[in-house]
């Protein structure tokens, strides 16, 4: 066959091929392209990054087909200065691969269980742990870099050394010992640290619930829930449940709380007792939904139950930005109690006797797994959401519209200059904005009034890779336009 036509058809057969592409992207609905755009996701890696390596969040993010921008990690306050300290090359192996350190601080001894007098939160509130925090503080301050910092998760519940029920505690005292914690940060310079605050998405009694934890506007940069569907397996804690069933009141009850941007800080589903895929593309069409949820982490171990995001093929596809939002299935017409929520694998205190995961050897330093503490506490009825609750908000996310463009060749130490544009924005959407937000690494850098030059300069302290993001918001804070764009620093000349 002649080679010219052989040209000929190929190029219709690629002309073709783009139609039908370009046809599918146009059916899909908008929620799916903005869900893609603007919500962040993040997962927990077991073992990572312990080994300063974020190797199986790059496996993980290629299987998956969507970005993982945030690292979750889990350290104690008791054990080896390995775990207890600041370890810098865990928040670099997440920062150098351009990704955002979530660090999940937690003052116990996993291998104690919750009866721990020495973390009572009255010890914390009065001073006795205070050498230990500033000494933290300090070690994340000489990062320069930006830490979400994830300090006394799940206090609602009864699990933990730090909750309000157990270990002679009360929620005063939680909300006194968040608030030194946070003074002493303060007082040694450590501004780079933003603050999670991180209830569960049930309490496990209706006398502690989660609003009497909260320290305030002042002393939290960002609301988050956690929150597990642990489907029929585990009838006692619910059965299967929706992914509105699991997080829908607990994201209303923060919203009541304060300003701030919300995160889902730790999300799951088991696969027994309904389709896990299904549940996947729900939460990302559910979200779409939530106009002040920022992002999403997920646990991705098989532990209590296959929380893996990469359990099947079907699965793994669930999560890609193109396949993220269909209709919501109908939920149960009965209502369901909330699972309670389930222990992160905590690094032994000794890495001598810390047993290997079983799915890979471990160095003689890494941390493993603690095993799950042996009973849970269901969430009372009053806390309880009834089935079939749907958003409050019809405001959906929208698209990621900007263009974003930045100096090249920046050094750490100098100013890098950003610019952005709204030009492929219709005009209905660019005059909601009332003014744009830049932020760096997450940390905020600057906010500009709209109808100002879309121009800012800041200086880079670091070397390595960096993160804009610039957000029109409206007059009510809501995001209008979104837009990032990834850049990497080079060391000081």
């Amino acid at each position: 066959m002649p080679s010219g036509y052989q040209s000929v058809r190929g190029a219709r057969v690629l002309l073709a091929l783009a139609i039908v592409l370009l046809t599918v992207l146009t059916l899909l609905p908008a929620g799916a392209r903005a869900a893609s755009e603007n919500l962040r996701f993040g997962t927990w890696s077991p073992n990572e990054p312990y080994w300063g390596s974020v190797a199986g969040v790059d496996a993980l993010q290629a299987r998956l087909g969507r970005n993982v921008e945030i690292v979750n990690w889990f350290q104690n306050w008791g054990g080896g200065s390995w775990i207890a300290g600041v370890q810098p090359h865990l928040v670099r192996a997440v920062t150098d691969s351009g990704r955002t350190p979530l660090l999940t601080w937690e003052p116990w001894n996993p291998a104690l269980g919750v009866d721990q007098p020495d973390f009572r939160l009255a010890r914390i509130a009065d001073g006795t742990h205070d050498a230990y925090i500033a000494s933290f503080a300090r070690g994340l301050r000489d990062l320069g870099t930006t830490v979400n910092l994830r300090p006394m998760h799940e206090m609602n519940g009864d699990w933990y050394p730090w909750s309000g029920a157990v270990n002679g505690n009360t929620p005063a005292e939680y909300v006194q010992a968040w608030r030194r914690m946070h003074d002493i940060f303060a007082a040694q310079g450590a501004n780079n640290v933003r603050w999670i605050w991180s209830p569960n998405n049930a309490d496990a009694s209706a006398s502690y619930p989660l609003e009497a934890f909260y320290p305030g506007a002042a002393y939290v940069d960002v609301l988050a829930v956690d929150g597990y569907n642990w489907g029929s397996s585990t009838p006692g804690f619910g059965g299967w449940l929706t992914f509105a069933q699991v997080f829908q009141d607990a994201y209303d009850r923060l919203k009541a709380l304060g300003p701030q941007p919300i995160w889902i800080a730790e999300a799951g589903t088991a696969p027994e007792g309904g389709d896990k895929a299904a549940w996947v593309r729900d939460m990302f069409a559910r979200a779409e939904e939530m106009d002040r949820l920022e992002a999403i982490v997920w646990f991705n171990e098989n532990k209590e139950r296959d929380w893996r995001a990469d359990s099947g093929d079907d699965v793994a596809a669930a999560f890609s930005p193109l396949l993220a939002a269909v209709s919501a299935p109908a939920p149960a017409a009965t209502p369901s109690p909330q699972p309670p929520p389930i222990s992160e694998p905590a690094p032994a205190t000794a890495p001598e006797s810390a047993p290997a995961p079983e799915s890979a050897p471990a160095p003689a330093s890494a941390p493993a797994p603690a095993p799950a503490p042996a009973s849970r506490a269901t969430p009372p009825a009053s806390s309880r959401i009834e089935a079939g609750a749907a958003a409050s908000s019809t405001t959906r996310r929208p698209s990621a519209r900007l263009r974003l463009s930045a100096s090249r060749a920046v050094r750490a130490g100098a100013s890098a200059t950003l610019r952005w544009s709204n030009t492929g924005a219709r005009a209905d959407t660019t005059r909601r904005v009332a003014r744009w937000v830049v932020l760096l690494d997450g940390r905020r850098v600057g906010t500009i009034a709209a109808g100002r030059a879309q121009t800012l300069r800041h200086r880079v302290k670091a070397a390595g890779r960096h993160r804009w993001r610039v957000e029109g918001r409206a007059a009510d804070g809501r995001r209008v336009l979104a837009g990032t764009l990834t850049f990497r620093a080079g060391p000081a000349s």
